[in-house]
C-alpha cells in the first residue's frame, strides 16, 4: 500500500460508474453511504462527475481471481478487479477507509465522507477464510447469521461453515424425515430450562433466504451432518439405525448435561456401520442437503466416534471378521468411504474432520480434511495427499478462553490454555510444511463450539476481536504480518465494532471487582461492588466469583442485583467458590443467575452477596459480572478506557 498526500471527498454529486462491473457486486457499499449521507450515489455507466469507478479487468496484475487494485486521487476512486467477487473486496475496504460512524446509517455523516489519497494492490493469501458457527449445541436464529455473514463480508471472509446437526438437536429441515425436526429433536428438554430461543430449525426456505444472503457477499454456506457419531436426534427418531439398544432420554438436551446422563460427552450410541438401513438414510439426507446447499463441499463430521461402542457388539465384530478388518480404525474407514461416495456422487466434495485419517490409507483422496486435532493435523493431512483447512483446536477453537480463566467471560475452560488473540494472529497453515504440502492448504477457519458461550453476547465476546486476526491469517501474506501493528490498527475496529453493536473482548473480561481478606470474615458478611456501568439495557444477568489464590475457598449466598437500593433479582443458592474450571458445571456453581426487566438508565446498580471464608479469611478473589441484552445486536457495553 502507497499512502499519498491529501483526500478524496464522497460528496452530493458523488456518482458511482461501472465498467464491466455488476451493480450487485456494489450495492451494499453503495447502499451503506446513501444511509450515512443521505446522498444519491447513482450508479451510473458514465459520469463527467466525481466518482467512484468500479471496472472489471481481465488482464489485471493481482495474483488470483479475488485480487484487486485501489486508487483513490483528489477526483475520483478506481477499483479494478478481474471477478465480480474483486470488486466486491475492493467496495469492502472502501467501507473499512470509511469512518466507523458509517456503519450507523441515520445520515449521521451528512456532511460527506472522506477518504485518503493511496494506492492498493491487494490479494488473498487462502481461498478458503472461514468461520464455523455451531447451531446444534445452541440454536441461533436467521437474524444472528444474517449479522455474522455482514461482519465475515467486511473482513472479507467468505465461507460460513453451519454444524447443522449434533447429539444436542437437528437443526435442518429434512423433507423425507420431518420426524428430525420433531419436538424432541430440536427443543431442549423443559427439565433443564433453557430459553426458548436456544432451540429450533431451520425451514429449507430459511436456509435459501440464509444462502441468497450470503451469496449477496460471496460468502458460501458450506452445511455439516455429523455422522456416525455425534448423531442423538437420529437414534431417538430411528433407533433401528443404532449400534446398541441404549435410547435413553427420550429427548435433547444442553451439551453440559451429558455427563449426568451418559457419564461423557459423547454419543453412547453411534450408527451402526454394518447396517445397509443406516446407508439408505443417510443418502436419502444427503441427497436433499446437495439439491439445497449450492456449495462446493459437504461435510459429514465423523469425529468422536466411541469405538468401544463397535467393538463391544458381537455383530459388528462379525461384520469385520467377514471384511477382514483387523483393527476398528478400518470399519470408520469403510463407513466413511461409503458416505464420502454419496456425496461425490451428488457432485460435491465430501469434507470430514481429520479423525477419519485414523485409517488414511484406506480414506478416498476425493475427501478433504479438516484438520482440528493440533496443526499437526494439517500436516498429517497434506502429507497424505488430502486437502485440508486448517482449523486446529489450539488457537483456532473461540470457545477456549482468550486471555484469563477467571475473569468470568463464558468460555470452556476444560481446555486448560489460553486462546490469545497474539497467538491466533501468529499461527501460520503452513508451519513446517513442505512446499508440495503446502500445495493441499485450502485455507483457515475459526469454530465457535457453543456449550458455555450461548448468550449471543458470550459468542461475540469470544468471538472478536479475534476473528479479526483470522480474517487477516487468510488474506495478508506472511511477509506482510506485524502483529504490533495489527493491535496498533485493532483500536479503529473496536469503534466499527461499537457503531455494528457487536461486543468484543476487553481487559479484565467481565470482573468488576475482587474480594480479599479484609472482606472475609468465618461468619457471613454483606460485601457489594457497583455494576452500574455493566448495566446498560434489559436483559439476562449473572454474577461469577472465581477464587484466585489464599488457603481458604469462599462460601456464597443470597447474590442480589439492587436498583437505587432496591432489590430487582436475586438468587439465594449457596456455593463454593474454589478451584473448579470446566464442564460439567457443580450442581451448586458458583454462578448466579439475575435479571434486568426495567432498565433505568439513570439508575445506580449494585452488586450484593452474603460471603465467608470457608476455612479462614485467608482468600482472594475475583467477582464477576455480565449483562447478555434480550435483544442482541441492539445495545453494547460501553468500552473501558
Amino acid at each position: 500500500m502507497e499512502v499519498k498526500n491529501g483526500d478524496y471527498r464522497i460528496g452530493k454529486e458523488t456518482t458511482i460508474v461501472l465498467k464491466g462491473a455488476n451493480e450487485r457486486d456494489v450495492s451494499l457499499f453503495a447502499e451503506l453511504v446513501r444511509n450515512a449521507t443521505g446522498y444519491a450515489l447513482p450508479i451510473k455507466k458514465k459520469s463527467k462527475q466525481s466518482k467512484i469507478r468500479f471496472e472489471i479487468d481481465e488482464e489485471l496484475d493481482v495474483d488470483n481471481e479475488e485480487g484487486y487494485t485501489l486508487d483513490i486521487t483528489a477526483t475520483e476512486v478506481v477499483v479494478k478487479a478481474k471477478t465480480g467477487r474483486g470488486i466486491f473486496y475492493g467496495s469492502q475496504t472502501l467501507r473499512q477507509l470509511c469512518v466507523p460512524a458509517v456503519e450507523a446509517g441515520e445520515q449521521s455523516l451528512a456532511e460527506g465522507i472522506v477518504l485518503p489519497q493511496l494506492a492498493i494492490r491487494d490479494f488473498p493469501r487462502f481461498s478458503w477464510r472461514g468461520y464455523m458457527q455451531d447451531v446444534s449445541r445452541t440454536f441461533y436464529d436467521v437474524e444472528f447469521l444474517k449479522k455474522y455473514m455482514d461482519v465475515l463480508a467486511l473482513y472479507k471472509m467468505n465461507t460460513l461453515h453451519l454444524h447443522l446437526t449434533d447429539d444436542q438437536g437437528w437443526r435442518l429441515e429434512i423433507k423425507k424425515y420431518p420426524e428430525l425436526t420433531s419436538p424432541k429433536t430440536t427443543v431442549f428438554a423443559a427439565i433443564h430450562q433453557q430459553p426458548a430461543t436456544r432451540s429450533g430449525y431451520y425451514t429449507q426456505a430459511q436456509i435459501k433466504e440464509l444462502i441468497a444472503y450470503g451469496a449477496e457477499r460471496h460468502i458460501t454456506i458450506v452445511p455439516e451432518i455429523d455422522v456416525p457419531g455425534h448423531c442423538w436426534p437420529i437414534i431417538l427418531t430411528h433407533p433401528e439405525l443404532g449400534t446398541n439398544k441404549v435410547a435413553a432420554p427420550d429427548y435433547v438436551f444442553p451439551f453440559r448435561a451429558s455427563w449426568g446422563y451418559w457419564g461423557f460427552q459423547f454419543t453412547p450410541n453411534p450408527l451402526d456401520p454394518t447396517n445397509e438401513k443406516v446407508y439408505d438414510f443417510l443418502d436419502n439426507i444427503f441427497a436433499e442437503v446437495a439439491q439445497l446447499f449450492p456449495s462446493k463441499y459437504i461435510h459429514f463430521g465423523g469425529d468422536e466416534v466411541v469405538h468401544r461402542l463397535w467393538e463391544e457388539e458381537p455383530h459388528v465384530q462379525a461384520f469385520m471378521r467377514e471384511k477382514g478388518m483387523a483393527k476398528v480404525e478400518e470399519l470408520q474407514s469403510y463407513f466413511v468411504t461409503r458416505v464420502s461416495n454419496m456425496i461425490h456422487k451428488r457432485g460435491k466434495q465430501p469434507i470430514g474432520w481429520n479423525d477419519i485419517l485414523a485409517d488414511a490409507s484406506q480414506l478416498p483422496k476425493s475427501t478433504a480434511i479438516m484438520s482440528w486435532l493440533g496443526a499437526e493435523a494439517v500436516k498429517q493431512a497434506a502429507k497424505n495427499g488430502f486437502h485440508a483447512v486448517a482449523t486446529p483446536a489450539y488457537p483456532l477453537y473461540f470457545d477456549i478462553t482468550q486471555r484469563d480463566r477467571h475473569d468470568g467471560t463464558m468460555a470452556d475452560l476444560n481446555y486448560g490454555g489460553a486462546n490469545t488473540i497474539e497467538n491466533v494472529y501468529a499461527y501460520d497453515p503452513h508451519a513446517d510444511l513442505t512446499q508440495e504440502e503446502k500445495k493441499f492448504v485450502l485455507g483457515i477457519q475459526a469454530n465457535m463450539w457453543p456449550a458455555v458461550p450461548q448468550e449471543v453476547k458470550d459468542v461475540n465476546v469470544q468471538n472478536f476481536p479475534r476473528l479479526l486476526a483470522v480474517a487477516e491469517i487468510g488474506w495478508t501474506s506472511v511477509e506482510n504480518k506485524n502483529v504490533a501493528d495489527f493491535l496498533r490498527r485493532l483500536d479503529a475496529h473496536y469503534a466499527r465494532l461499537d457503531e455494528l453493536k457487536i461486543d468484543y473482548y476487553q481487559p479484565g473480561g467481565y470482573i468488576v471487582g475482587q474480594w480479599d481478606p479484609s472482606q472475609v470474615d468465618p461468619q457471613y458478611r454483606t460485601a457489594t461492588w457497583d455494576v452500574t456501568d455493566r448495566v446498560y439495557a434489559n436483559g439476562a444477568a449473572q454474577a461469577g466469583f472465581f477464587y484466585t489464590k489464599g488457603k481458604s475457598y469462599l462460601k456464597v449466598k443470597n447474590v442480589k442485583l439492587l436498583e437505587n437500593g432496591q432489590v430487582i433479582a436475586e438468587d439465594t443458592h449457596e456455593a463454593l467458590a474454589d478451584k473448579f474450571r470446566g464442564i460439567p458445571f457443580k450442581k451448586d456453581m458458583f454462578f448466579y443467575s439475575l435479571a434486568v426487566n426495567h432498565f433505568n438508565a439513570g439508575a445506580t446498580y449494585t452488586l450484593q452477596a452474603d460471603i465467608a471464608g470457608d476455612s479462614s479469611n485467608e482468600s482472594w478473589g475475583n467477582v464477576t459480572f455480565n449483562l447478555s441484552p434480550y435483544k442482541p445486536f441492539r445495545f453494547t457495553e460501553k468500552p473501558r478506557n
